[in-house]
């Protein structure tokens, strides 16, 4: 039987080349290890850049054009020529009047105001008289020569006929959703002139009971 003892000095130097070579090993191992991961992904991508929007187009502007601001304001007729028919059997007559009133308003409404308005006509040897009072509204529009009194609308208005032998009757007006009346007219500043072709003319100057427009 052979018992003899192992030599310290050789022993030692395979402990030493058995921890060298699992040192090595274990580094071998992590290069490896690292060799074999993904490369991280690098820092900071960049910001997208924002996208500049367009602006969308404008819608055309379709509201209707207003009325002729010389017409809009308050006025008083100073000089008026009607033809009339006063006697149911005789032609019409020509009167002519001064002070009807009216405010021509931007909404397309007009009001017309006769505070005893005396409208008169020399017939033979007498005169005749026709007499206003009350108030009329009207809707209305215009071009730059024109006025068309579309409809009256609401009504507290009469006139009453005088020849010589006094009070003849009393008429009221009514409402008239249809009237479509045109006449022609010239605004200037602080006069106007209306006129049509059945004998209407009227001169007008403004005054200031309502919004002025220039």
């Amino acid at each position: 039987m052979n018992d003899s003892p192992v030599l310290a000095g050789r022993s030692a130097v395979a402990v030493l080349f058995a921890a060298a070579a699992c040192a090595l090993g274990v580094a071998t191992t992590a290069t490896a290890s690292a060799l074999s991961q993904p490369e991280p992904e690098r820092c900071c991508a960049a910001v997208p850049t924002a996208t500049r929007v367009s602006a969308a187009p404008r819608t055309p502007s379709t509201r209707p054009a207003g009325p002729p601001l010389c017409l809009i304001g308050s006025w008083r007729a100073v000089d008026e020529t009607f033809m009339i028919k006063f006697y149911t059997d005789r032609p019409a007559i020509r009167f002519t009047s001064k002070g009807r009133e009216f405010q021509f308003r931007p909404d397309g409404t007009m009001l017309e105001t006769q505070d005893n308005v005396v409208m008169t006509a020399p017939y033979g040897d007498v005169e005749l008289r026709v007499v206003g009072n009350g108030t009329s509204e009207f809707r209305w529009t215009a071009t730059g020569d024109a006025i068309t009194y579309l409809a009256r609308t609401k009504v507290a208005h009469s006139w009453s006929y005088y020849d010589h032998r006094g009070l003849l009757g009393k008429h009221d007006a009514y409402l008239e959703p249809n009237l479509n009346e045109v006449d022609d007219y010239v605004c200037s500043g602080d006069t106007m002139l209306e006129t049509n072709p059945d004998g209407f003319r009227s001169s007008w100057v403004r005054t200031d009971a309502y919004g002025v427009y220039r």
